[in-house]
């Protein structure tokens, strides 16, 4: 049973798409916890405008801010099972976006007043979980914009997505960047620089052809392979 549960999950993407997904997960992981650890001893920055202090709290929206998981999961599924060209192209670009996001969080390292989440219902309740979860900092950009951005821009650019996917994919992509306005968790600054860091990777990944970066690793990989035989 746990065997075909395996083979059935592992057939989900081909192999090469498997191993730049989780490597990118990983890489995901690291830049968003290890770059807490210098954020700790670093001067924080005031980065809401006027305009941040007009916008309401509205926990409602934490269902979208909280959704936004199941999203790009089941849109990089459909991204990292493309041929191998594209997933290699999209990883070396959001690998990059990764990395432009953490070097970000170091040089604009942003805070942000959250407000005292009250009341007994499901959302007030969802609010003080993601609170809880999710620290005031590691703000600019907003990692959530970052690959909710990323997510509709790759899947556009994507051969055989259906057009109300990718549709849906920018629709959600507005409602990301409301929700992380609504339930205070970034301000506005936050969603221009996630669009930038992650849209300047995928032009230059398109530009320069980066998907032979992968090609290139994967030469190395069986280089060594063969040398160990």
């Amino acid at each position: 049973m746990i065997k075909k549960a395996f083979n059935w999950i592992r057939s989900l993407l081909p192999d090469y798409g498997w191993v730049c997904l989780l490597f990118l997960v990983l890489v995901q992981c690291i830049v968003f916890w290890a770059t807490r650890i210098p954020l700790m001893f670093m001067e924080k920055i005031d980065l809401a405008t006027a305009w941040d202090g007009r916008i309401p709290f509205r926990p409602g929206w934490v269902s979208i801010y909280v959704l936004s998981f199941v999203s790009w999961l089941v849109t990089f599924f459909l991204l990292f099972r493309q041929r191998k060209e594209h997933v290699y192209r999209n990883s070396a670009a959001y690998l990059l976006t990764l990395l432009l996001t953490g070097a970000t969080f170091l040089l604009l390292p942003g805070a942000i007043q959250r407000p005292e989440v009250t009341g007994r219902g499901f959302f007030p309740w969802l609010t003080r979980v993601v609170y809880a979860c999710d620290q005031p900092n590691n703000l600019c950009p907003s990692l959530h914009v970052v690959c909710s951005y990323y997510c509709w821009r790759a899947i556009w650019d994507t051969e055989g997505i259906p057009t109300w996917y990718r549709r849906f994919n920018f629709v959600f992509l507005l409602l990301v960047c409301c929700s992380i306005l609504f339930v205070k968790q970034h301000v506005l600054v936050d969603i221009p620089a996630g669009v930038l860091v992650s849209e300047i990777p995928l032009q230059l990944a398109k530009r320069f052809r980066w998907e032979r970066l992968g090609y290139a690793l994967e030469k190395r990989i069986e280089a060594k392979r063969e040398g160990r035989r």
